[in-house]
């Protein structure tokens, strides 16, 4: 049955005795009716407004014993706005029992009642049923689109374009028939299809031009995706620090600047993205200045090794913990696209400097990541032959 109350989607699920016993005695008690009652987070809410928005009444006791629990387990701060927050009630008493959000892909925080007024909060696996499965196809328009018309999980593209990133442009370069193959994990729940887990191995071929991934860790070598040589794809620094839909300023000597008018240098890249975009440093380091920062607007500063420093420009915002002093690593959010400072609308600024000089951020060829450790050799090639990537 379903229903609305005040906004929340109110589904029931009857929690019927267990059927093992052939007879169930007097003493037994049949589990509760409960009702599921699913809440969007709304902007700006805090977890115990939402308490407070539930139907019926909630003792301040069992509020605060609730916020105990959470103690120590989650930063309820955290709750995204939109995400769902699921509170079970007992349909007979109206009486608050289980409590679950969804952290991640990976876990759910669960808070129950393990007493009257007394709480458990925890941080538990999701149970998905992973099948291992494998799809392969010839790009038409789009990889992304590919997917799509082979009637799987789109997000695989994605994937598939992080693992390749440094060596393939899945922007500019890939065309039609070029094709792939990828085995991943893929996530069932209750039997019904989620979302795709780790790629396991995968194979690109781009203008006849084939590029292999495996997926493998050890003791002494690293998670993460290897060539065919057991070389790391991973490199020093991501390609790009965001999602963009197109760069909107190159990086040249001689340009018309938008607000002046005046022809200066702009040995940068501008990508124009939607404000709000989450912008992620693009390799280990630390935060040297971060702050308003004049025609930069909200500014971040990163010092990398190897003599890099990078910066990003025109934040609406900053990330969680970005300071001065603070350390990063690589694909952290740092900071949310916007157009604070001597800017014309929403985008990112960013800049790059090797040993003090600004360079073109994207004619960077960073160092590969380290390879394989010679003492995996043997099981990284049990696991390559684990798969067929025709």
């Amino acid at each position: 049955m379903f229903l609305v109350v005040a906004g929340f989607s109110l589904f029931f699920y009857l929690h019927r005795p267990n059927h093992s016993s052939a007879v169930q005695t007097q003493t037994q008690q049949p589990p509760p009716v409960l009702a599921e009652i699913d809440k969007r987070i709304p902007a700006g809410y805090s977890f115990y407004d939402l308490l407070n928005e539930l139907p019926g009444s909630i003792g301040s006791t069992t509020k605060q014993s609730i916020m105990a629990s959470l103690a120590n387990v989650y930063d309820t701060s955290k709750l995204t706005a939109g995400n769902l927050l699921s509170f079970f009630v007992d349909q007979t008493t109206n009486q608050l029992k289980r409590i679950v959000y969804t952290v991640n892909a990976d876990q759910n925080l669960q808070i129950e009642s393990t007493s009257s007024d007394q709480w458990r909060a925890q941080i538990v696996d999701i149970p998905y049923e992973t099948k291992i499965e494998t799809v392969q196809g010839t790009v038409d328009s789009s990889v992304y689109q590919t997917f799509i018309d082979l009637n799987k999980d789109p997000k695989l593209a994605i994937l598939l374009s992080e693992i390749f990133a440094w060596q393939v442009d899945f922007a500019f370069h890939v065309q039609k028939g070029d094709s792939f193959a990828v085995t991943y994990e893929a996530r069932y729940l209750n039997g019904t299809y989620q979302m795709p887990g780790k790629i396991l191995a995968a194979k690109f071929v781009n203008s006849g031009q084939s590029f292999y991934a495996y997926y493998f860790k050890s003791d002494k070598t690293p998670a993460g995706y290897y060539d065919e040589n057991g070389l790391s794809l991973k490199r020093m620094f991501l390609k790009f620090p965001l999602q963009y839909k197109y760069v909107s300023t190159y990086f040249t000597y001689r340009r018309v600047d938008p607000v002046n008018g005046a022809i200066e240098p702009h040995r940068a890249v501008d990508f124009a993205a939607a404000a709000g975009t989450p912008v992620v440093a693009i390799g280990d380091g630390v935060i040297t200045d971060a702050g308003w920062r004049g025609e930069y607007g909200n500014k971040v500063v990163i010092h990398h090794d190897k003599g890099y420093t990078t910066t990003y420009g025109h934040f609406s915002r900053f990330g969680k913990g970005i300071k001065i002093g603070a350390h990063v690593t690589q694909g952290q959010i740092i900071g949310y696209v916007g157009s604070t400072g001597l800017s014309t609308g929403p985008h990112l600024h960013y800049e790059v400097r090797k040993s003090g000089t600004l360079v073109n951020p994207l004619a960077i060829v960073p160092p590969p990541g380290k390879p394989i450790n010679t003492t995996d050799e043997t099981a990284f090639s049990e696991t390559k032959s684990l798969f067929s990537l025709v």
